[in-house]
């Protein structure tokens, strides 16, 4: 199974992309947690443009993959993992962990470092939250991102199939806790002691700086317990929350042209420090359960 997943990584992971939006969007169409503000149209065009652009730009400049380096690591013995004597699902499972974790860092350096949060933003400023918000990152980030994720395989000598599962993750929990979808509270609960569900994520979402700047995982929902920057619920409720970004406040700000240029424009709401994020002010039934 393992070898089978490996050779067909690129296929596997494409199945993913395109099941889970598949299924998410049709779970949004039929029960969705919030109306939408926006037309779905104009929005998912720039959404899937960006998301083009973005494989575009990194194919362009990015000369090899994590998977690749992934290869690379384990045939050159380059990484810790490389340098250690452990079993290969010890190995595969604490890479899984270890990407994931590191995913969590990155996207705190997005909001704490001002240069990243120009590109970083352009996530942000959809002003509705729907499983189309997953691809939407400026080219630009996608290819930082992708170096990033070199960078750590190659640090930590991540397995091969460590980098396959981790990436899977990835894709299935961004679609999925990205989507405009209604769970049960009890089933909510009970997910978040596993991964990041839309109700969790959502709130990073929030116009509010200090809400936008919790919930940073993607996939295991644990990080953010474990580094002080969850929230369980937003102050004002989900139905009443505002989303998006205090620069992009009308479907007009957020044409395709103008979220390729919104880089250039200095960014009116401040990050916060990426060691003190402080802790939220809560509503008394935010502060029950997990």
């Amino acid at each position: 199974m393992a070898d089978w997943l490996v050779a067909h990584q690129a296929t596997v992971q494409s199945t993913l992309l395109v099941g889970s939006f598949a299924l998410v969007a049709i779970w949004e169409t039929f029960l969705p947690r919030r109306e939408f503000a926006t037309p779905l149209g104009s929005r998912w065009f720039s959404q899937i443009a960006l998301a083009a652009l973005g494989s575009l730009v990194t194919r362009l400049c990015l000369p090899v993959a994590a998977f690749s380096m992934a290869l690379l690591a384990e045939q050159h013995g380059w990484g810790l993992f490389n340098q250690l004597t452990m079993p290969s699902w010890a190995a595969c499972a604490l890479g899984v962990l270890a990407i994931d974790l590191g995913s969590y860092a990155q996207h705190r350096a997005y909001h704490a470092v001002p240069l990243l949060w120009r590109f970083h933003r352009i996530h942000h400023s959809d002003l509705d939250v729907d499983c189309g918000t997953a691809i939407r990152h400026h080219p630009l980030e996608t290819l930082a991102a992708g170096a990033f994720d070199v960078a750590l395989v190659a640090a930590i000598g991540a397995p091969p199939l460590a980098v396959i599962l981790a990436a899977s993750l990835a894709i299935v929990a961004s679609v999925f806790n990205h989507g405009n979808v209604r769970l049960p509270q009890a089933v909510d609960r009970l997910m978040r002691w596993i991964i990041v569900t839309p109700d969790m994520h959502r709130i990073h979402h929030s116009l509010v700086v200090g809400e936008s700047n919790r919930n940073f995982s993607n996939g295991l929902p644990w990080w953010d317990h474990l580094f002080g920057s969850y929230q369980r619920e937003p102050v004002h409720g989900h139905e009443k929350m505002e989303l998006g970004i205090a620069e992009a406040r009308n479907p007009a700000d957020v044409a395709l042209w103008r979220l390729l240029r919104m880089p250039l424009r200095q960014a009116s709401a401040p990050t916060l420090s990426i060691a003190t994020l402080g802790r939220p002010k809560l509503s008394p039934q935010s502060r029950a359960g997990m």
